[in-house]
């Protein structure tokens, strides 16, 4: 730790320094955390900034290269040195820096960076032929800027034609004609290389081109309607479901593969036959040619995606669906490929795999829009109670999900139905959204709920409720009405009428056999009133029939707090705690799971003044979470309710030596001061406490706990021990250290009175 400390000061003074924009006296004190820590990427990221900030190029150059070397999956380190080398007027060279940056945007999947990272590059150098192949593969995707694609196709023709590849070179100018047939640039182009003469290309790039996405010359007269046509663009991007996204990705990593030679030479010539007709929708053509490229060794994710979805056109779902179920495993191809299956299964008649499917779809598709927010476990049980329904409900899935996903606005679709429980902060939603989902084919049902839940949101409750009654009117069994009421009834305060209400609802899923909603909503039931111990072990019971073991024992935990917290009644609680603990070995459930149980007991078991149980819990959870220090306080304070004080300290030692393994050196003074506190009466604890007052130069604080220590000696007539203290006393040079070797020599002599 004390290593650690320079380190540290020296960052709170850069850091301070740099906010200040005092870049020298920054850099002075990131050099001093650096020769605390050498290799910190913190600190040599922070004097890299400095010395480009103060100028010092050459240095700037230094340090960066370095901390490129020690982080290399870090852009901004390539992004600077490509600064610096362009402001020395060495440009290709920061070429390559801003393309090595883009590559590395590029894996973290932020196109937009590598995008401004690789125009960067072709700007200081135009014969970067992977950042022109980037840069084409990008602007082809957006219809906005296709007229970059083309220019940059030409690029790619031109720098191919230089490396002798004229067949690859016509490639990329019939690639840029497919994006413009009637470009005279590329027409001419394509003859000039066939006639063997350079590829000419229009002109120098200006950074309206790329801002603008234009491949004509821009004069700043034009710029400001050139924003606004970019705005207007970026506010209404075009569009595409998910399968089409899929298919234009996967056409785009298979035509990169052919640029830049990943493909078999026998295959590239089917596989861009292959491309040309999918696109022209000639499905024939389409499946030949990528059949072709297959059997030529081609093996590649986007191509099975892309011939499962040419069969799924042709009606062959059978093999489309051994392929597509290969490549569900990429995530850019998981929502596609699921609901690609989904309609093969479906078309087969097979509804439960075709909801199985849909399910994982819809699974993906929230991930997309709420990535960290999605309820896992919902789907987990959605999914696992398929078997259960009925082949009706689950082509009722299956159709409510496809209407929501297989479509160019599933976006605002699904965001919408999703904005009613994710918006509101409910993390366990699935059943909900299903139900919301599968509504959606009763059209005046779906548009009195979206009034409801836009009335909810805005608190007006009175109108709420009258729609909610206007819906329950046109179908009473329509339980996401009731449910809506039950959510009104807790915004006016009416909480027990609202569980009375969703224990209505929960006890009519149960009654058609949805098990599963019924058991979430048993769980709000509980979590509104949660004295109702009769719907807690409703909620047991449904989670033990469903082996959701983990789920179960919470439940069985918050029961037993319940009997004891709410009803004071111990012996209750202890009886569901016991049960828990039957429960948990029956279904080998993981010691995680234990723990909660384990605790409660212990926690109980003390209260009840019962220490031998409570110290036989705790040290079955001490087995399990050595590193648990709330835990092991609680063994070294039973064992000292029990006159166990050797134990008690031999417990503690424990306890401090883990406190020491994990770093955390400073919270062992703050337990043996607690502890010192809790029992004054204890000599080993004043004695450790003694010893690391000393070692932190606490020297008053030393002498102090010493002092008392030999005080607890001489009453219990320990005189050798009490020597001993006295003569610690006297090493630590008292204020009164005259007084103690009287003291010492009157215990030594024999002549101490007490």
């Amino acid at each position: 730790m004390a290593q650690l400390q320079p380190y540290e000061a020296a960052m709170r003074e850069a850091a301070s320094a740099a906010w200040d924009q005092n870049w020298r006296a920054a850099i002075r004190a990131y050099q001093q955390a650096l020769e605390a820590a050498p290799d910190d990427p913190q600190a040599l990221a922070g004097l890299a900034l400095s010395l480009y900030e103060a100028g010092e190029d050459e240095h700037a150059l230094q340090a960066y290269t370095r901390l490129a070397r020690l982080v290399p999956s870090d852009p901004l380190p390539r992004e600077k040195l490509g600064e610096i080398h362009r402001r020395a007027g060495n440009a290709e060279l920061a070429a390559k820096q801003f393309m090595a940056a883009g590559e590395i945007y590029f894996a973290r999947k932020d196109l937009q960076r590598a995008t401004a990272n690789w125009e960067q590059a072709v700007r200081l150098d135009l014969d970067l032929a992977q950042a022109h192949m980037r840069l084409a593969t990008v602007y082809e995707k957006d219809a906005s800027r296709t007229s970059l694609a083309v220019t940059e196709y030409l690029h790619v023709a031109r720098l191919l034609q230089q490396m002798q590849q004229p067949l690859r070179a016509e490639q990329a100018l019939k690639r840029a004609l497919r994006l413009d047939p009637i470009n005279v640039e590329v027409r001419t182009a394509l003859g000039d290389l066939r006639l063997n003469k350079p590829i000419q290309m229009p002109g120098p790039y200006s950074d309206a081109l790329f801002d603008a996405g234009q491949s004509r010359q821009i004069s700043p007269d034009e710029l400001p309607t050139v924003e606004e046509e970019l705005l207007e663009a970026a506010e209404k991007p075009r569009e595409y479901s998910p399968i089409e996204v899929a298919v234009r990705h996967a056409m785009g990593l298979l035509a990169d593969s052919i640029w830049s030679g990943e493909v078999p030479p026998e295959a590239q010539a089917p596989l861009l036959a292959a491309l040309d007709a999918h696109q022209l929708g000639d499905a024939d053509a389409a499946l030949q040619n990528y059949s072709r490229a297959r059997k030529a060794g081609l093996n590649h994710p986007a191509l099975h995606f892309n011939l499962g979805v040419v069969l799924c056109t042709m009606g062959e779902y059978r093999p489309a669906a051994d392929l597509l179920a290969d490549t569900v495993q990429y995530e850019e191809y998981r929502l596609a490929g699921h609901l690609l299956l989904g309609r093969t299964y479906q078309t087969q008649g097979d509804e439960r795999t075709a909801a199985h499917h849909m399910l994982l779809a819809m699974q993906a598709a929230d991930h997309l829009l709420n990535p960290g927010l999605v309820d896992e476990k919902g789907y987990e049980r959605a999914l696992a109670s398929l078997p259960d329904q009925t082949d009706d409900h689950l082509a009722d899935i299956t159709r409510a999900i496809a209407f929501y996903l297989d479509d160019a606005d599933w976006r605002s679709k699904l965001t919408k139905a999703l904005s009613n429980y994710v918006g509101q902060g409910k993390i366990n939603y699935v059943p909900d959204l299903l139900d919301l989902m599968i509504e959606g084919g009763r059209p005046e049902l779906a548009a009195i709920m979206e009034r409801v839940d836009e009335y909810l949101q805005r608190n007006m409750l009175l109108l709420a409720t009258e729609e909610i009654h206007h819906a329950i009117e046109r179908a009473p069994d329509y339980l996401p009405a009731h449910r809506r009421l039950a959510d009104a009834l807790v915004r006016e305060g009416r909480t027990q009428e609202a569980a009375a209400k969703l224990n209505l609802v929960a006890s009519t899923y149960l009654v058609r056999g949805s098990a599963e909603k019924a058991a979430d909503l048993f769980v709000e039931v509980i979590n509104l009133w949660p004295a109702d111990t009769l719907a807690r072990r409703r909620v047991i019971d449904m989670l033990r029939q469903q082996r959701r073991t983990g789920e179960a024992l919470h439940h069985y935990v918050e029961l037993a707090d319940t009997y004891y917290r709410l009803m004071a009644d111990a012996d209750r609680a202890v009886e569901v705690y016991r049960e828990a603990l039957d429960y948990s070995r029956e279904a080998n459930a993981d010691p995680e799971q234990i723990i909660p149980v384990l605790r409660g007991l212990a926690d109980v078991e003390s209260q009840r003044l019962n220490w031998h149980r409570a110290l036989q819990y705790y040290e079955r959870i001490r087995q399990m979470h050595p590193e648990d220090e709330e835990v092991a306080l609680s063994i070294v304070d039973l064992h000292y309710q029990l006159g166990q004080p050797r134990e008690a300290v031999r417990a503690l030692d424990d306890t401090i030596r883990e406190i020491l393994r994990q770093g955390r050196g400073d919270r062992v003074t703050e337990i043996l001061e607690e502890q010192v506190e809790r029992h004054p009466q204890e000599a080993p604890l004043r004695q450790r406490l003694a010893e690391v007052y000393r070692q932190q130069g606490r020297i008053q604080e030393a002498i102090a706990q010493l002092d008392a220590l030999g005080e607890l000696q001489l009453d219990a007539g320990r005189i050798e021990d009490a020597i001993v203290t006295i003569q610690r006393i006297i090493d630590l040079n008292p204020p009164d250290v005259d007084g103690y070797h009287q003291l010492l020599a009157q215990l030594q002599s024999g002549g101490y009175q007490p």
